[in-house]
């Protein structure tokens, strides 16, 4: 398997992604009690690389004595001290509060919680903020801000990310500044874990609604406050939740994902993080996606198809792996789709719509194409699509191994195909005592 798990159990949303020191660390919502939701921790893991991962001790775990019940999902930034600073939301029985933790050594191994805590209550807001969660912090300029999501009527139609500034460099004193951003569609009550940050010169908000993720690129002023959207759409209409990101030393924008892999819970084991990606903002204005380079690694085994006419007909791909990596470019002259089958599930462009749908329902837009890739990634039941920049991440059922391309009603040649099993990652427990 070559997806970020849990050494066992629960695992969700990502959390303080953060490359210091060389190393990439993601901290992940964690239930070591047991392999449905509950009980939350921060487990936490480190890479060189975006695919090998050494699992470290889980760094934050509730606070009994303080009434904390969940140290629910956030984000990290560095302090004054060069040192990351993580930022969590601290669920208990009473109203959130925001929280912070200090690292004790430069491996990020132990975590101390701020005796400044709570560094942010429902007290600063002038009305009622419901589902007040999921901080996460950026730099503009010399300031420092925080947003969190939330909404104010829990009836529905007023999911907002809020924005908070530092007062301080140590961090601890914030004030409001107010709803940066609305979601004008009324059907998004509620928005979680909110990502805002700046991508060459255009400002990105990353939303979890409690459906799809969505992004917005456009406009802040930090004066207002005000996000002011210019493009919108839909980052991975799959099974994919809760985003975060990473600027890393080479300036690429990373977002890590987190996908339910509704494994039973007498396997002793769920969830799964999507393989990081490539941000970019394409020339079109929307927001391009593709999985990091540092995944070639992994290939072996490698086929190679090229120049197969297809004529409202499929051929056999030759291939059969419960872990691959797939890129084939269509050539399209009358066919009304062209696409694969991998163990069952289809991947099938429409010439017509422009759009690939994966499965049964499950679609990303591509538009309207003569020459059309499509790049797969199957990682047992995981299954990876991604098309002119879009995105998707699909669940599969088990079928028939092996895979087919395809074209159908009309004529269709696949220019080339390249196809490469893929090892698994490695992944290795720190030798750490706590």
């Amino acid at each position: 398997m070559y997806h970020f798990d849990a050494p066992a159990l629960w695992i969700n949303d990502p959390n303080g992604t953060i490359q210091y020191r060389v190393w990439h660390h993601m901290f992940y919502q964690h239930n070591p009690y047991g392999a449905a939701w509950g009980n939350m921790h921060w487990g936490h893991a480190r890479s060189r690389d975006l695919v090998n991962w050494e699992h470290l001790p889980i760094a934050l775990w509730p606070s009994k004595e303080k009434g904390e019940e969940h140290v629910f999902s956030g984000g990290a930034i560095l302090g004054p001290d060069g040192r990351p600073r993580v930022f969590y939301t601290s669920i208990g029985k009473r109203d959130p509060e925001q929280w912070m933790a200090i690292p004790k050594d430069d491996d990020l191994i132990t975590w101390e919680k701020s005796p400044a805590n709570p560094i942010l209550t429902t007290k600063v807001h002038k009305q009622k903020i419901y589902e007040w969660r999921d901080p996460f912090l950026f730099r503009d300029g010399k300031q420092t801000y925080m947003v969190c999501g939330g909404n104010i009527d829990p009836r529905g139609g007023y999911g907002e990310v809020q924005l908070y500034q530092a007062k301080n460099a140590e961090l601890t004193q914030w004030e409001h500044r107010g709803a940066m951003f609305r979601n004008p569609d009324r059907t998004v009550w509620n928005i979680e874990c909110p990502n805002f940050f700046r991508l060459g010169s255009q400002w990105v908000l990353l939303t979890s609604p409690q459906r799809p993720c969505e992004y917005f690129v456009g406009d802040f002023d930090p004066a207002e406050p005000r996000f002011t959207p210019r493009r919108w759409g839909v980052l991975d209409p799959g099974a994919a939740y809760a985003s975060n990101i990473i600027f890393d030393d080479q300036r690429r924008c990373l977002l890590l994902l987190w996908s339910n892999t509704r494994t039973p819970e007498e396997r002793g084991w769920c969830g799964a993080m999507v393989m990081p990606r490539v941000l970019i903002i394409g020339e079109d204005g929307h927001l391009k996606q593709s999985p990091a380079p540092e995944f070639e690694k992994l290939r072996t085994d490698e086929t190679v198809m090229e120049n197969v006419s297809l004529n409202n007909a499929s051929v056999e791909g030759r291939l059969a792996a419960e872990a691959m990596e797939i890129g084939a470019t269509f050539d399209i002259t009358t066919a009304a789709s062209v696409g694969l089958e991998i163990y069952g599930t289809p991947i099938a462009f429409d010439a017509g719509s422009g759009w690939v749908t994966v499965g049964d329902e499950e679609k990303i837009f591509a538009g309207r194409e003569k020459t059309i890739t499509l790049r797969a990634f199957l990682d047992r039941r995981m299954l990876e699509v991604y098309a002119k920049g879009c995105a998707l991440v699909h669940l599969m059922d088990e079928g028939e191994p092996g895979v087919r391309i395809f074209a159908r009603d009309g004529a269709a040649t696949l220019r080339s195909l390249r196809a490469w099993r893929m090892k698994p990652a490695e992944s290795s427990m720190a030798g750490y005592r706590i």
